[in-house]
């Protein structure tokens, strides 16, 4: 695995609505394998998808995973210092954390303090500096470690940044022509308003989506790290069926695939989007477990990102995958 491609999507700037950096990166990564197109939906989403089969295709398959990690926005300027709230729930534990506010020209290296006075809620805020605006974005500072066995990566953004790597991956890795004609995506903003996965199940009429995104490791739900990749079965987001699941968890056992499950009614992900669009595809959001999500460092590991990008691999090349987890979502009844 191209590990270094992770560790540049990582030191991208990519906060909610300001996703330039990484969209540059992808464009540039998708492109560069023959027959693969890309599109742009505006500010909302990046699309790229295989060239028409020589074939009549058997179907289209949509992986998608979000650009955006949470991080905050200038609100005011006063008294010396820039004030900012969050987009999305970024979360560190000490007082002060290094951070970088971009700007529309720069990127100026602060240190973001949060200050607590009573019950008051917290202030995040950094000492004001030239050029700084109302609406610039403030990130955590990039680090990027890898452990000296190899096995586990931490940095802040890996969620989602894991899932635009896979992305990458996966489009270096099919061949030009498969069973089922493959799109890969992105999204904006998914971690505040979560527009840009609106539009992308709207633009886009597909017979599987899949959403790769990052999920908390929890004792309580058996999943772990180093055990492969998480399937959702109920969250804010999606209810996935036992005959879906068991579908999934056939072709699995088949391909030598671990698969964990978890119940997360929490939150969720973009795959809300593709049936409130109208969608008939089955949606699964396939997860890499992580330690401190959210936080500025995350920690993950590199065998599920391995096993993750294994199944993909075979989702789409295996052609009886989608017709059998298609017809497990569809009820069968006699007339």
């Amino acid at each position: 695995m191209n590990i270094d491609l992770l560790k540049r999507l990582v030191h991208c700037h990519s906060t909610p609505g300001e996703e330039d950096e990484v969209i540059d990166l992808l464009a540039q990564e998708w492109s560069s394998h023959a027959g693969w197109q890309c599109q742009a939906l505006g500010r909302y989403a990046f699309l790229a998808g295989q060239s028409a089969a020589r074939k009549p295709s058997r179907g289209r398959i949509l992986i998608c995973a979000h650009a955006d990690s949470p991080g905050y926005i200038v609100d005011s300027l006063k008294d010396g210092y820039a004030t900012v709230v969050p987009l999305g729930l970024p979360k560190f534990k000490d007082s002060q954390i290094r951070a970088v506010v971009k700007t529309r020209n720069d990127k100026i290296p602060v240190i973001l303090q949060k200050v607590s006075e009573g019950d008051s809620p917290e202030i995040f805020r950094f000492r004001e500096h030239p050029g700084v605006r109302r609406g610039d974005r403030v990130a955590y500072a990039a680090d990027f470690v890898l452990s000296h066995d190899n096995a586990f990566l931490s940095a802040p953004f890996l969620d989602n940044r894991a899932g635009c790597y896979l992305l990458c991956e996966l489009v270096a890795s099919l061949p030009a022509v498969t069973p089922c004609q493959v799109f890969v995506g992105v999204t904006s903003a998914e971690e505040f308003t979560g527009f840009g996965a609106s539009v992308l199940a709207r633009h886009l009429d597909a017979d599987l989506v899949i959403c790769l995104d990052t999920t908390y490791a929890s004792e309580a739900q058996d999943v772990a790290l180093q055990n492969g990749p998480v399937l959702t079965l109920s969250d804010k987001s999606v209810l996935v069926s036992s005959k879906v699941e068991g579908a999934l968890h056939e072709y699995c056992q088949k391909w030598g695939v671990p698969l964990q499950t978890e119940v997360y009614n929490f939150s969720g992900t973009d795959a809300k989007a593709f049936p409130m669009a109208g969608s008939l595809a089955p949606v699964l959001p396939l997860l890499i477990p992580s330690d401190g999500n959210h936080s500025p460092l995350e920690t993950i590991a590199v065998r599920d990102l391995e096993q993750t990008l294994f199944l993909l691999q075979k989702l789409c090349l295996d052609k009886e995958a989608l017709p059998l987890l298609k017809k497990a979502f569809t009820w069968s009844f006699r007339a």
